[in-house]
């Protein structure tokens, strides 16, 4: 059996869960579907609650039905209420329910039969009407709301398509209103009681349906919908998908649910709640439901995972005032990585796939990334990176005449050099050099540490030769 689209609320509904009567050509397919009239002429079916319901009551009540696939067949079906028995039903352009008197009939008349023996001033278009007493003549005052067209679209409704007739009775606004596929078609407000129904509230309630000579397979189902709702259907590795039950069942309560949810896990739950998914993919969530009749429905829907990334970076190792260069390292298993967002660890923040940070005082600094993928999963990260103390380049020369005493202290794991006359000499402490004659010179002390930071301070120097005498 087909399934129908259309979720409703069952507000009250107290003649659900007792056994139907057929009559006439009236036959039942399934647990909740039949067929009231064949694709053959001078048919007429009915299928009755057994149990009589009272109009004192509100309900809203949905079925799926079935008009055939013969356009300009006939003639019809229509829902009835009525308190005589179980036994009604007529053959021929009536629908069915011609000449059920008293009665109250919502028709879905498909066949424009306006013979002058059998007037039903009926419009051209296939129509949804509420008549009174069994009446099928729209000019009558029997005609007590409509006709419309049963489709919004205006489009033949013996188009070989299920479609949804919904039904509500709003006794204490003593309102009956019919829509078709979610749409309100017409309605009609009066006390249907004592005016039609000669003040007797108590009704048996069902589907006629007939044929004369023209056709169509005519059929209707008390609908069986599964409510499996989801609160999202697309999410994240790691994240909870809340799944709730919104099920109705127009032959009794909903007696027990079946819930796989396509990741291992199963429920019996009617509201399962949160479920939890730990890998990406896409998979099948399922619900089978079973009423007091014992008819099932099943449903399905899909939850989309999506793959979080894997936030993760590298730094490069710097010394106090040097640049640092951060690169974002993370890997996503499908899709791509849309952006990355830094928290530096000294008040700066930053964005991209790579960012640059000078640390102007040594020590640890705690950076932070998130990136977040195309579809919106988020990861993050954090790490120190660790900036290196420069060492501070101190030293001090002497001279005897040309000849240069250059002297520096080291700290453990240091190295240092002097720069003279653009050459390089390295020491650990003390340093000679003979200088070939007087005058102003540039030096500089370099010192390196353990960690690779160094450090260079230039100086200027006199070198003072020895005093010329002439003998």
């Amino acid at each position: 059996m087909k399934r129908t689209l259309f979720i409703l609320n069952l507000l009250i509904a107290p003649f659900i869960g007792t056994a139907q009567v057929t009559t006439g050509t009236a036959q039942q397919l399934s647990c909740n579907c039949y067929r009231l009239t064949e694709a053959v002429d001078t048919q007429g079916g009915a299928v009755w609650n057994s149990a009589q319901i009272s109009l004192t009551e509100s309900f809203d009540f949905t079925f799926d039905v079935y008009l055939g696939d013969i356009p300009g067949g006939a003639d019809g079906i229509a829902f009835v209420l009525q308190p005589l028995d179980t036994n009604q039903v007529t053959t021929g352009g009536g629908m069915g329910y011609a000449g059920i008197s008293p009665s109250i009939a919502i028709q879905i008349d498909t066949y424009q039969n306006n013979i002058a023996s059998q007037p039903h001033d009926d419009p051209t278009f296939d129509h949804v009407a509420i008549m009174a007493n069994g009446a099928v003549d729209h000019g009558t005052p029997d005609n007590l709301a409509g006709p419309e067209n049963a489709l919004v679209s205006g489009f033949n409704i013996e188009d070989g398509a299920w479609h949804v007739m919904r039904v509500v009775w709003d006794a204490p606004g003593q309102t009956l209103s019919v829509f078709m596929d979610g749409s309100l078609r017409t309605s009609y407000t009066g006390d249907i009681v004592a005016d039609q129904l000669g003040g007797d509230p108590n009704v048996f309630w069902g589907f006629t349906g007939s044929t004369g000579g023209l056709f169509n397979r005519q059929e209707f189902c008390f609908s069986i919908i599964p409510g499996l709702s989801a609160d999202q259907t697309e999410i994240c590795v790691g994240d909870s998908v809340l799944f709730e039950d919104d099920s109705y069942s127009a032959l009794g309560e909903v007696e027990s649910w079946e819930w796989d949810f396509g990741n291992g896990v199963i429920s019996e739950d009617e509201t399962p709640g949160y479920v939890t998914y730990q890998a990406a993919g896409t998979f099948t969530v399922s619900q089978t439901i079973v009423d007091a009749e014992g008819c099932d429905a099943s449903d399905d829907l899909q939850i989309i995972v999506n793959p979080k990334p894997q936030a993760d970076f590298t730094a490069t190792e710097v010394c106090e005032g040097d640049e640092m260069i951060i690169l974002d390292q993370s890997t996503i298993s499908s899709g791509s990585i849309a952006d990355q967002n830094w928290d530096l660890g000294n008040g700066e923040t930053d964005f991209g796939s790579s960012v640059s940070v000078v640390y102007g005082q040594a020590g640890s600094y705690l950076v932070s990334l998130e990136v977040s993928s195309s579809e919106g999963c988020i990861d993050s990260t954090s790490a120190l990176v660790t900036v290196f103390e420069n060492p501070t380049a101190e030293g001090a020369f002497s001279s005897v005449s040309l000849d240069a005493i250059f002297t520096t202290e080291l700290e453990s794991g240091e190295e240092a050099y002097w720069i003279i006359q653009d050459t390089a000499f390295s020491t650990l402490g003390e340093l000679s050099y003979a200088f070939p004659d007087s005058g102003w010179y540039d030096v500089a002390l370099v010192v390196i540490n353990a960690n690779g930071c160094e450090d260079t301070t230039e100086y200027q120097i006199y070198i003072e030769g020895l005093p010329e005498f002439d003998i």
